[in-house]
Order: structure tokens, then C-alpha cells, then sequence
């Protein structure tokens, strides 16, 4: 099969970039993105890989030769990064729904699209960050693409390239307190990035019959991990 994946350069991204080129159900990995993602620490990372430099107010412009299988969607940013609310919707909403309707356009009956939102996503929410991510969950599914998975993480855990200062130190209090995450409180469990992308990997793989929408929740992901 080939896939695509955008944000191939963040926390989920990067690790689900490693599982899809060391993978043998895949002949070919298309990354799109603004930067090169790093492929020295995989042997076969330079020959499987193709990389598709694009900025994310471009996407509409670009056309795939190949038709993808599966679609992954892993961009994210955080207001501060982004510098204003109008860049962090371009980015979080925008460029993905961008990147929907590009593999959309291929009319394949086949496609699986699988895209990370956030805990707490909801049109509705008074949140502006969870308010966004739940309206694109909403424009996702307007799309009526076959297979739609968006994945919920709770506060990802992992080491980033570039510094969230108030990120890192939420994962410093909340990843050390993991185990006080009992009960209703396992929803808000905070989450490693490589368990994010390997339940990415594992329902792009498990069968689904076109039309399917599911939501795979923070606390389904880390069932699944320790199963």
C-alpha cells in the first residue's frame, strides 16, 4: 500500500513516520510537509520515503500521481507558536481539511483517512483550542470520506524538537503522576507520542468496512497499548 502523512516532523508524526517505513505493508511513504523529516536512523527511510515540500496554504494547489491508501494527518500547533488565533485555525483546521480533500479528490472507494484532535474536542466547548479541533472534527465528517479515524490524545508525553515551555512542564508534573489516573480520571491520562501513532498504525491496518467513522479516545489508546 502507500501512504501519506502530514506533520511527519511533530512528536506523533515522527514516531508514525518510523513505523510506516519499517513497515512491510508499505511500498511507499509520502510526507508533505514544509520541512524534511529526518530519515538517517532508517535504512531503508531514503529509498521508501518521498517527500513533497509544500506550504500548508499551498495544498490546494498540489496533485498525488499516486493513489493513497492511507492518510495520515498528524499537524498541530499551539496559539503561541502560531502567533495568533487566525494562523493557529489555518494550521489546525485549514491545512487539514486541505489535506482531506487532496486524497478525497482521488475517488478512492479504499481510502482510510486518520487524523489526532485533541481530548476535549468539541464545536461547542468554550475552549478555543477544543472548539477548534471540534469543528474539525465536524468538517471532517461533512467530507463523507470511506473510513474516517480521529484519535483524542490527552497532554502528549515525549521530547520535542522545539521548546513548549508550558508543555514540558505539564509533562514533567503529570507524566511522573500517571499512576494517580484512576478510574473516570483515566480519560485525562497524559499519553506517549509513540502510543498515539502505534494505535494510528494498528487501526489504519484492522479492517473497516467503507462508510465508517470512529473515534478512538485517550483512554481507548492506552487500553489498546497495554493489551
Amino acid at each position: 500500500m502507500i501512504a501519506a502523512i502530514m506533520g511527519a516532523t511533530g512528536l506523533v508524526g515522527n514516531a508514525l513516520l518510523s513505523q510506516l517505513i519499517e513497515s512491510e505493508h508499505y511500498s511507499k511513504v509520502i510526507v508533505i510537509g514544509r520541512s524534511t523529516p529526518a530519515l538517517v536512523e532508517h535504512q531503508f527511510g531514503a529509498e521508501k520515503v518521498q517527500f513533497i515540500a509544500c506550504q500548508l496554504d499551498e495544498l490546494h494547489e498540489l496533485t498525488l500521481t499516486d493513489k493513497i491508501d492511507h492518510a495520515f494527518c498528524c499537524l498541530g500547533t499551539t496559539i503561541k507558536q502560531a502567533g495568533s488565533e487566525e494562523v493557529f485555525i489555518q494550521v489546525d483546521k485549514l491545512a487539514v481539511l486541505a489535506f482531506a480533500k487532496l486524497v478525497q479528490a482521488q475517488a478512492n472507494p479504499a481510502l482510510k483517512f486518520l487524523v489526532v484532535t485533541a481530548h476535549g474536542a468539541s464545536a461547542k466547548s468554550s475552549v478555543f483550542y477544543n472548539r477548534v479541533k471540534g469543528e474539525l472534527e465536524q468538517s471532517l465528517m461533512t467530507l463523507a470520506l470511506p473510513v474516517l479515524n480521529i484519535f483524542q490524545p490527552s497532554l502528549l508525553l515525549g521530547k520535542r524538537e522545539e521548546s513548549r515551555f508550558l508543555e514540558g512542564i505539564g509533562q514533567v508534573l503529570l507524566g511522573g503522576l500517571s499512576w494517580l489516573f484512576v478510574g473516570p480520571l483515566r480519560q485525562y491520562q497524559p499519553i506517549q507520542a509513540e502510543t498515539v501513532a502505534e494505535a494510528m498504525y494498528q487501526v489504519a491496518l484492522a479492517p473497516q468496512a467503507a462508510p465508517t467513522t470512529r473515534t478512538i479516545s485517550n483512554m481507548m489508546m492506552h487500553d489498546r497499548h497495554h493489551e
